[in-house]
């Protein structure tokens, strides 16, 4: 076997010794390593692939990138291949502890999906994936973007640095290419039980690829018809209360905008109002967090900032950041450090027809301090501030 990481070394392994891992040599070494290889991530991809004999060209192989959306296009996808007798193998930020793994381990996923008789696989392309060489060697038979907006700048640097990375994988190699011009321009009458608009936008991105690799419509009918949402994708939290209340994953302006707008909207229709709680990560991209701050006081009725994932980095610095860019009345928000307390603040202070979003932790059931990571599902605590009603 090979490995990256020096303590899944076992006798006669082969160690591929990334840049700054020189350290861990003498461990290898000791744990039985066979060989030594020093290897950049470019490198390992061409390593990865030959080993594993090349399992993307054996598989029909989807890629999604994206600012906002491939989680969710991803598993539009799988879910209807595998409806339909198509078994697909999916990779990304619900499945994997990196949305994008390194590509030993993406090769190995493959190599084991082939092995299982699978057929088809749809991942989650991310940025830091990309520039890091980690989708190197895969064969893809379709590439999609979703859209592009400001995100992990703090990696980046320069939005136009972010942008060409996700661009230059669109460009590269041969298969199908579906844009967000093309997205939009996607028609289909099919029912779908997700909820929103840029759910319509990340189905249509589903349909287009799901037709360039010649799925029929009516198979693609059939897989819908069995579809639930991903978990922390605009999730519904019902515990027998009448005022709705829904969890995402949103992080981003665009992301934090979209699942607002949606939120409004159904609180328009319930003739109330919408109340939203988010924070924004810690040693992340910070010029985002006043952008994030002026949408959700302007969109929002009521906005609770909290935190999100502070990390290491100051819960009061990330709050600041917010509050720098908030023009709104003192009246309309106010500044809850504690995750838990601002949930349930915000689940007291709504009406039978009001509508609460809750932003930016989505799935994830940890939440990352600077003395480590503790349990933290925003669903659970949702929950249980409903019941304490």
């Amino acid at each position: 076997m090979m490995h990256y990481d020096s303590r899944l070394i076992g006798p006669g392994d082969t160690f591929i010794c990334l840049p700054g891992a020189e350290s861990y040599i003498e461990e290898a070494r000791a744990k039985g390593a066979a060989d030594i290889i020093s290897a950049t991530r470019e490198e390992m991809a061409k390593i990865a692939a030959e080993f594993y004999a090349f399992p993307s060209k054996k598989l029909t192989v989807i890629g999604v990138t994206g600012t906002n959306g491939k989680t969710t296009t991803v598993h539009v996808l799988c879910h209807i291949l595998n409806a339909i007798g198509h078994p697909c193998g999916i990779m990304g930020t619900l499945h994997n502890k990196l949305t994008t793994p390194e590509s030993l381990d993406i090769q190995k996923m493959m190599a084991e999906h082939v092995a299982n008789r699978g057929t088809h696989f749809v991942m989650e392309v991310s940025s830091h994936g990309i520039a890091q060489h980690r989708v190197d060697q895969i064969d893809f038979d379709v590439k999609i973007l979703t859209n592009i907006t400001q995100d992990h700048l703090d990696f980046h640097k320069t939005f136009e640095a972010y942008r060409d990375t996700k661009l230059g994988f669109m460009k590269a190699g041969t298969g199908s290419k579906i844009y967000p011009e093309d997205i939009a321009k996607v028609q289909h009458v099919f029912q779908s039980p997700l909820l929103g608009h840029f759910n319509e936008l990340n189905l249509n991105g589903a349909v287009a690829a799901l037709r360039a690799i010649s799925i029929s419509d009516e198979e693609i009918a059939t897989g819908l018809s069995t579809l639930t949402p991903p978990p922390g994708r605009f999730e519904q939290v019902q515990a027998g209360q009448p005022f709705l209340v829904i969890v995402d994953y949103a992080h981003t302006p665009d992301g934090l905008q979209n699942i607002i707008e949606e939120g409004r909207k159904l609180a328009t229709g319930r003739g109330g109002k919408l109340i939203a709680v988010f924070g924004c990560g810690g040693d992340r991209d910070r010029g985002k967090r006043p952008q994030m701050g002026k949408l959700a006081t302007e969109l929002a009725d009521y906005t609770v900032i909290t935190h999100d994932n502070p990390r290491s980095e100051s819960p009061e610095q990330i709050m600041a950041d917010i509050l720098a860019g908030i023009s709104a009345p003192a009246s309309t928000f106010t500044v809850i450090p504690d995750r838990h307390d601002a949930i349930s603040h915000a689940i007291k202070s709504a009406q039978s027809v009001d509508v609460v979003v809750i932003a930016g932790k989505g799935h994830e059931t940890t939440q990352i301090l600077a003395t480590g990571p503790i349990h933290f599902d925003d669903r659970e605590v949702a929950r249980e501030a409903i019941q304490a009603l």
